[in-house]
């Protein structure tokens, strides 16, 4: 329940990828038995769902050899029941890797147990809709798009798939020498990005507040940042976005405050059951462990005392009263390799706290943010 009467809090968090329901036959509870009394205390608690709850489809072609995790059964559905999740944002790189049946299944799945779908759909119209949700006399809109998209993956006039916003990408030459790095310079598709713009004007009309959930950005490497990710959350804000909560890179990247408003990059995954810590079907081979750009994957590599930084996460906090956004904070966490993926959040006491905030602070200094800490929780000064 909220805070307080006239209020709403939202709780956002990454990826997450339930399993272990059907694959290693243990109770829902055992993935949030940690978390679910604060995650419970929300009114919106919203993650991005990195699998389809499906027994349908086939594995496509486009998804690539690496993709065997995209679909897990229905009945993992337990495990978002149990952590009291109400909003599921679809729009990734994984949501068609089994064909329109498997994301169908999974959208009827989600809606039978209660909870509202953002990002996808049988049909464009359907993806681009947002979920408009109200509680003690607050108005909220969210939206959800994707820019990491294999073929086929966006959904169109009559065929099935997410909201898309295509990004291509182009290499400079930055000076004479031959052979030196390339500047990187992504660009988004004018008429995706426009068709965004106006489903946030919309949605502003009869909304308070609008949140626009993004998966987007550059996996794994620490920190970095595309310049589309700038294009897409600085237009969507000019547009009348009010929060933007991105997701995708497997790892926390810097928060940006953009005319007042807060634009998370990445929140990091939450509660990721990814290949290194879920069964491979048999006939599949083993993923490599090798480090990508200092940070490791998890798996049986990181449980230690002290994590990889790549199981660093944050849960976003946005409370908003009299239908406005009165505070954004966040509540640092793990994705933790010991837990095969599972959810722990750390409190002020826990000297693994400082190091998450550190971590977010250091890319978030770079874009000219700043922090308070506040009891358990890291506000975003605005």
């Amino acid at each position: 329940m909220s805070e307080s009467q006239g209020s709403m809090l939202i709780y956002a968090v990454g990826d997450i990828s339930p399993t272990r329901v059907t694959e290693y036959n243990e109770p829902a509870d055992s993935v949030f038995e940690e978390v679910v009394d604060k995650l419970k205390e929300a009114d919106v608690l919203l993650c991005q769902l990195a699998r389809t709850l499906s027994t349908k489809g086939s594995l496509q072609y486009r998804a690539g050899p690496t993709t065997w995790y995209g679909r897990t059964h229905p009945d993992n559905v337990k495990i978002l029941v149990h952590g009291g999740f109400n909003l599921i944002a679809l729009a990734n790189n994984h949501c068609f890797d089994y064909g329109p049946e498997s994301l169908l299944e999974t959208i009827d799945v989600l809606r039978a147990n209660g909870m509202e779908v953002i990002g996808a759909g049988k049909n464009l119209q359907e993806a681009r809709k947002p979920a408009i949700i109200a509680k003690n006399g607050n108005k909220v809109a969210f939206l959800n798009y994707n820019s990491v998209l294999p073929e086929e993956y966006e959904a169109r006039e009559n065929k099935a798939g997410c909201a898309p916003i295509h990004v291509d990408t182009f290499y400079q030459s930055q000076e004479f020498q031959p052979g030196t790095p390339p500047k990187i310079i992504t660009i988004p598709h004018e008429d995706e990005v426009r068709a965004m713009e106006e489903d946030i004007r919309q949605a502003k009309a009869v909304a308070d507040v609008v949140v626009v959930v993004m998966h987007w950005g550059i996996h794994i490497v620490p920190g970095m940042l595309a310049d589309y990710e700038f294009t897409l959350g600085h237009r969507a804000i000019d547009a009348g976005a009010d929060l933007i909560l991105g997701a995708h890179p497997h790892s926390v990247k810097g928060i940006e405050v953009y005319k007042g408003k807060v634009v998370f990059h990445s929140v990091g995954d939450f509660a990721q059951e990814s290949p290194n810590v879920a069964l491979r079907p048999e006939g599949v081979f083993k993923r490599s462990q090798r480090p990508h750009y200092g940070m490791t994957s998890r798996g049986e590599g990181n449980r230690g005392p002290k994590p990889n930084k790549a199981n660093y996460s944050i849960m976003a906090r946005c409370l908003i009263r009299g239908g406005k956004i009165e505070e954004v904070s966040f509540i640092p966490g793990l994705c933790d390799s010991a837990k095969r993926g599972g959810p722990r959040l750390l409190n002020s006491q826990d000297p693994q706290f400082e190091d998450v905030v550190e971590f977010a602070a250091k890319w978030s200094r770079e874009l000219g943010t700043e922090f308070k800490v506040k009891g358990d929780e890291v506000v975003v000064l605005t």
